[in-house]
């Protein structure tokens, strides 16, 4: 060996580098091979020794980027490798409540485009794709244009009761976010905010459930829905609020008690004057300005009075107690004047059809009589005086009326009774105790029954003297 290496030793140096030079070539042309590039879909094939993906791209004329994306067997060697898929990143517009983003991305599935900015998804929120909503979740084709838009759902508070539960929703109002939330409320519920608030302005709502009450009033019970908190409240809600002097078992101020139940007791004071009277007495004058037989105030009495003003209460109707609040004399007392009339007037009046002229006229209580119809056992033919018989058209009277030295006067005069026609005062009889009382005769033949009020009128001419007062 050493015999030949000494013998050949000048060429054993450009040997050794042909062999190298030919190692190398071997090995390029057991490199050089064809690999498939797919980029966005598109295949071509590419024949290349390149020995990194980015060399080999490169000798295929595709320049990538850091947000492309380089998909290759990973099990592969670069020696066996023989394809690589591209998804070159497209331009993506990302709208939010607070800001705009635009990023490079070759994601498919808008929720990992928005977590790549940050962005985390909740239950509620909604995404658009170029104003369609789509469910974040599912892939959706970019062709270079996508606009995503997303708009969070608003997380709300709801209180119902004491018991606090926590919603997200989209809904622009807050009747519309609770309805999605299947929270529904009745006419008497009480809600902290209108249910036309935006959703927006709403951070916590407060709900309470209305609860029956039933209200003793005056004896009646109304029964009625409420979600007050305080038994005041209540009675406002149900359409009784107290009034005045008005108050409830339990009071007012009081929290609403758990059975429902409330006693209204319905209160009201007065003031009553309470008085006692002290009658006047009357003195009597002649008035000969007043008609005869008619009565004038001259001056006119007056009572004492005496008052006393009390305080009563009661509740529900019933009195519970009247205090005195002060007594006073109103008015004292102070007698009246009346005047009789004395004045005569002739005056005509048609009765029975008949024209009459008279000068006086009084209310009597008329009784008839006949000679055998005079109250006695016997007939009486004869007038008290024995001057005329006892026939039609004589009319008797009391004795006070008919005497002259110490009565009115009254014998003789005529008179017009309605019914009974003209007669002349000329027979007596008893009368009716404390009764203007007279009694028309008639003879036995043509007697009438008479037990009636009536008028009797005094025909002219007028008497030289007369009374200025008939009494009974």
């Amino acid at each position: 060996m050493k015999a030949f290496l000494k013998k050949y030793k000048n060429w054993l140096f450009p040997s050794a580098f042909l062999l190298i030079i030919a190692g190398i070539a071997l090995s390029w042309i057991g490199l050089n091979r064809p690999i498939k590039v797919v980029v966005d879909g598109q295949a071509r094939t590419v024949q290349t020794s390149s020995l990194s993906v980015p060399c080999i791209l490169r000798s295929a004329g595709i320049l990538t980027r850091e947000s492309d994306q380089i998909i290759r067997n990973p099990n592969t060697s670069l020696w066996e490798l023989d394809s690589i898929l591209v998804n070159t990143a497209k331009e993506v517009l990302v709208k939010t409540p607070g800001d705009d983003y635009v990023t490079q991305t070759t994601e498919d599935i808008p929720a990992n485009i928005l977590k790549s900015i940050g962005i985390e998804i909740f239950p509620y929120d909604q995404v658009f794709i170029n104003g369609v909503e789509v469910d974040p979740h599912d892939p959706v084709e970019n062709d270079g244009s996508m606009l995503i838009q997303y708009e969070p759902a608003i997380r709300i508070e709801i209180v119902i009761d004491g018991d606090k539960q926590v919603v997200h929703t989209n809904e622009a109002t807050l009747g519309a976010a609770l309805e999605s939330a299947a929270v529904y409320l009745s006419p008497a519920d009480s809600i902290s905010q209108s249910l036309s608030t935006p959703i927006e302005e709403v951070e916590e709502v407060t709900i309470r459930r209305a609860r029956l009450v039933s209200v003793i009033m005056e004896g009646e019970v109304l029964d009625g829905l409420t979600s007050a908190m305080t038994v005041g409240d209540a009675l406002e809600d149900i359409g009784q609020p107290l009034q005045n002097l008005d108050y409830s078992i339990p009071s007012a101020d009081s929290p609403f008690p758990e059975n429902g139940q409330i006693e209204v007791v319905r209160v009201n004071e007065e003031l009553m004057i309470m008085t006692d009277e002290v009658p006047y007495e009357n003195d009597w004058v002649e008035d000969p300005n007043a008609l005869l037989d008619t009565v004038s105030i001259v001056e006119p009495g007056q009572k004492g009075i005496y008052a006393t003003r009390e305080r009563v209460r009661y509740e529900d109707g019933q009195e519970i107690w009247r205090i005195p609040e002060g007594s006073w004399q109103a008015s004292q007392v102070q007698d009246g004047v009346l005047g009789y009339g004395t004045r005569v007037e002739i005056r005509t009046e048609v009765v029975d059809g008949v024209e009459i002229e008279y000068w006086r006229k009084i209310t009597v209580y008329a009784t008839a009589y006949s000679p055998c119809r005079s109250g006695v056992d016997r007939c009486l033919y004869g007038t008290a005086t024995g001057i005329m018989p006892v026939q039609k058209g004589v009319v008797a009277v009391t004795p006070r009326w008919i005497s002259v030295p110490n009565g009115y006067g009254m014998w003789g005069q005529s008179v017009y009774i309605p019914g009974y026609g003209r007669g002349v005062i000329a027979d007596t009889g008893g009368g009716i105790p404390g009764t203007p009382w007279i009694d028309l005769a008639y003879s036995d033949e043509d007697y009438q029954s008479w037990n009636r009020w009536t008028t009797m009128y005094f025909l002219t001419p007028v008497p030289g003297w007369f009374p200025a007062i008939i009494a009974p």
